[in-house]
């Protein structure tokens, strides 16, 4: 049960979020006071980790057309345990969050709200849920900045970080799209075709980097940043782009999401390096 229950988790996720605001927080103003950049990146986990599990539980039907092997789908854990897992973390997410200030309480709640919601509508309307999501990761950086009362400095990450998963997650829209349809959704692909989509995908990945490029040429970030992202980031945006085009299938489109997951963390390498 404890392993099925760390799948719904998708520890990835949950280890990306929680070094996203580590690295926010060090790069606002270092890692003092470090408690509350450890309480901020513990509490980003657990909220990631309970709008996974409440994703699953909504997407319970189309999964076991798109991802049968996902704990729900399979049968592995019943709707009631990945409901009581999720009401669980979001408040121990929230009560963490608490003994951190007023401010970023706020910041927690809105986001575990807007989540919630994601998973309960909004993932199956036309970008309204693909914004929300990449909204919901660009304040990650914020949340780690203002755990040590800097905000400023997470704002090109913050950027940065919703454009890309943007990007990605209209990818997996186009991925989903036939379990997606099934469910009633009304998704970017299912509306305007797998063409649009994933030429809107194309131009994000463009903006992205374009943004990329611009505290570089200000001079705010380094040398090494830059290297970063030309050898480690812009070749995979490149990749994901042309091949989404050339193989469109459910299967590799999945395998190019989750490139793109394990890019995130070259990502976030790189902004550490600026």
């Amino acid at each position: 049960m404890f392993i099925a229950l760390f799948k719904l988790s998708r520890p990835v996720n949950v280890l990306i979020a929680f070094l996203t605001v580590v690295i926010a927080a060090e790069l606002a103003g270092g890692l003092t006071p470090l408690t509350n950049a450890l309480l901020a990146a513990i509490v980003a986990a657990l909220i990631t980790t309970g709008a996974n599990v409440i994703n699953d539980y909504y997407d319970i039907a189309i999964d076991r057309v798109n991802k049968p092997y996902r704990p729900l789908a399979a049968g592995v854990i019943s709707q009631n345990m990945a409901l009581n897992y999720f009401i669980l973390v979001y408040f121990m997410a929230w009560a963490i969050a608490w003994t951190l200030g007023l401010p970023l309480f706020l910041i927690a709640v809105t986001i575990s709200i807007l989540l919630f919601f994601y998973s309960y509508k909004l993932k199956r309307t036309v970008l309204a849920g693909n914004l929300t999501v990449s909204f919901a990761t660009a304040m990650a950086f914020i949340f780690g900045g203002g755990a040590v009362f800097h905000y400023k400095q997470a704002l090109f990450p913050a950027l940065f970080a919703f454009f890309f998963h943007l990007g990605r997650e209209i990818l997996k829209d186009v991925q989903d799209q036939e379990g997606d349809g099934q469910d009633g959704a009304i998704t970017l692909p299912l509306k305007y075709g797998i063409k649009k989509s994933l030429l809107l995908m194309t131009i994000v990945f463009i903006i992205v980097v374009i943004l990329t490029l611009i505290p570089y040429i200000l001079e705010v970030y380094s040398l090494w940043y830059f290297l970063t992202v030309c050898i480690g980031v812009y070749p995979v945006l490149v990749f994901v782009a042309f091949q989404s085009w050339k193989n469109n299938s459910p299967e590799y489109l999945g395998y190019l999401s989750n490139l793109l997951k394990v890019d995130m963390l070259i990502g976030l390498l790189a902004i550490y390096l600026r």
